[in-house]
């Protein structure tokens, strides 16, 4: 899963030889530093939808990727702060974060009070707390460990008792401007202006850079506890709790300082949907520049989006339009696209998906999803193909086959070399290797064998308006067009049946079945071996009962065993479905 850690270039926590000495430092003395996220807030602006610290960005919501940075640092504690849905909030963190060390705890804020009054619920929670508290806003999905790493290695440098994270942006709407001295320090935070920033006499601020508050804070635990005490006991509670711990600061001379993010991105936040386009189209870009160093060819960088637990391996190809999501994997030789959808998937070597949506599946090396077609949570082995079908929770064996324009429904099996054509719906049945159903028929609840091959317009008749019933098809049958099976009923081994055949009773195998007027069916024992010989169907018939025969080789030469060269007696307690009496009177 990648993190903002591996896609920020300028992170120097990389392991190398020897490990990684910053962070170990980091861990050796986490018990003094301690997180904490806003997550309070009721983003009217965002409008009806989730939460606002829960719309994702990148495959994640904005509150774990926030979660995910701060967890760099290793905190000793990390308290979220809900408030608005609450509910939704806390049941994101027990799903996303339960096996985290610490997990995160809660603490809620009964009203919306503003930042300040967010961050004084949380300071409750952490009572006995003295080391550094790190403050962060739960819509700053673009944060990285790095930044906050350095603000808080700067704030505990300096001995501030506050230290803010900066950045300059062109709009400065909806952040607060930082001031400073002439010597370049901390005088004062302008509270946000929701309008656009406009220079004095009235012109656009246009491009230039205003340095702005990012929301981000350090603070020493003893002088923000002290302050919000001051505040309590003054009865200054009704303003912005943030402006006033900085007055209390001030008053008391106590040092704040500012750092600023290296990369102005990284202090972006999502109020509104014309921010939260913003932050996922800076995030999809830093993804993929990741991959393109890693060797990975994206055509169209703008067009492609790749989640954040997305993996692809170098040598794996992404055309325009395409979008790789969730935990899905890219093996190299792969090429997705274009105007695709993988997600939550395994896409194996040299396998294809073009036009089309995968999800929940995996595909085996060479695999090929052709366009138009929906996969959905099924598998397919090394070299299957699927043609503008859909695939439904069924599984394809090795050079399998379906489509165009298939619908394989749940339960389906096709073992290697199967193939469903077109216009066939197929559901909760298996099909053995190289059997097949060439086109336009329905098999329900069916077992049909290896090297059967069902004709077109046939269909399995399995419901009788109370239980469905199954269907079992011998190997190397071949049933003809326009039949129909009436469950439950079992057809044996080399058995075939002529055009229009009506089969609701058990064959025998190596039969052949035909229907006589609208409804009679008659069956002539041994008619496979007699006026086959040789066939694979008549082989199968032979051994199926217990006899041999001659068969084809691969190669054209011919097999020579002994056969029966009459027609064998009926199976034991087999009874012909039609007399030569009855025929005659048919």
């Amino acid at each position: 899963m990648i993190s903002q850690k591996i896609l920020d270039r300028r992170s120097e926590w990389r392991s190398g030889p020897g490990g990684d000495p910053e962070r170990r430092a980091r861990e050796e003395h986490a018990r003094e530093l301690a997180a904490v996220v806003l997550a309070a807030g009721n983003g009217e602006r965002m409008g009806p939808g989730p939460q606002k610290v829960l719309r994702e960005v990148g495959g994640r919501a904005m509150l774990g990727h926030v979660l995910d940075a701060v967890a760099e640092l290793a905190p000793r504690r990390t308290v979220v702060v809900t408030g608005h849905q609450r509910a939704d909030v806390e049941a994101y963190l027990a799903a996303r974060f339960a096996d985290a060390a610490p997990a995160p705890e809660t603490a809620v804020q009964e009203h919306q009070g503003g930042y300040g009054h967010a961050l004084l619920a949380a300071v409750h929670r952490l009572p006995d707390f003295t080391g550094t508290i790190l403050v962060s806003c739960g819509d700053a999905p673009l944060l990285t460990g790095d930044t906050l790493a350095r603000l808080v290695a700067e704030h505990e440098k300096a001995g501030n008792a506050m230290t803010l994270l900066s950045g300059h942006l062109p709009d400065s709407a909806g952040y607060s401007l930082v001031l400073r001295s002439e010597v370049g320090e901390y005088e004062a935070l302008l509270p946000p202006d929701r309008g656009d920033r406009r220079e004095p006499g009235g012109s656009p601020v246009g491009g230039r850079l205003r340095e702005v508050g990012a929301g981000v804070y350090a603070f020493d635990a003893t002088a923000l506890r002290a302050a919000f005490d001051d505040l309590l006991a003054s009865g200054r509670t009704t303003g912005e709790y943030l402006a006033t711990v900085l007055d209390h600061f001030t008053a008391h001379d106590l040092r704040v300082g500012i750092t600023v993010a290296e990369d102005p991105d990284d202090i972006l936040g999502a109020n509104d949907q014309v921010q939260l386009a913003r932050v996922r189209a800076v995030l999809r870009d830093r993804i993929n520049r990741w991959w393109l160093a890693a060797g990975v060819d994206i055509a169209d960088p703008a067009t492609a989006w790749i989640d954040v637990g997305a993996r692809l391996a170098a040598g794996a190809v992404v055309l325009p339009n395409t979008r790789v999501l969730g935990s899905s994997s890219v093996a190299s030789g792969a090429v997705i696209g274009p105007d695709t959808e993988v997600r939550d998937s395994a896409v194996g070597e040299g396998a294809l998906v073009e036009r089309s949506t995968v999800t929940a599946s995996d595909l085996g090396a060479g695999a090929r999803v052709r366009a138009y077609s929906t996969v959905f949570k099924s598998e397919l082995g090394a070299g299957a193909e699927v043609t503008s079908s859909v695939l439904d929770q069924a599984a394809l064996g090795p050079s399998a086959q379906v489509g165009p324009y298939a619908y394989v429904r749940p339960d389906t099996r096709l073992d290697k070399g199967a193939k469903v054509g077109t216009f066939v719906e197929i559901k909760n049945s298996t099909l053995g290797a190289g059997a097949k159903v060439p086109h336009l028929s329905y098999i329900g609840d069916a077992d049909i064998g290896e090297g059967s091959n069902i004709g077109g317009l046939s269909g399995f008749a399995n419901y009788d308006g109370r239980k469905k019933y199954r269907s079992v098809v011998g190997r190397n049958v071949r049933i003809g067009g326009q039949n129909g099976l009436i469950a439950p009923v079992t057809i044996g081994d080399g058995v075939y049946s002529g055009a229009r055949a009506l089969i609701a009773e058990d064959v025998p195998p190596g039969a052949l079945v035909i229907s006589e007027g609208s409804l009679k069916q008659r069956t002539i024992p041994g008619w496979v071996q007699k006026n086959r010989p040789g066939s694979a169907s008549a082989i199968a018939a032979a051994m199926a009962q217990g006899e041999t025969g001659e068969m084809e080789t691969a190669d054209g030469a011919r097999q020579q065993v002994p056969r029966t060269t009459g027609a064998p007696e009926p199976t034991a307690g087999y009874e012909p479905s039609t007399t030569d009496d009855e025929r005659s009177l048919s």
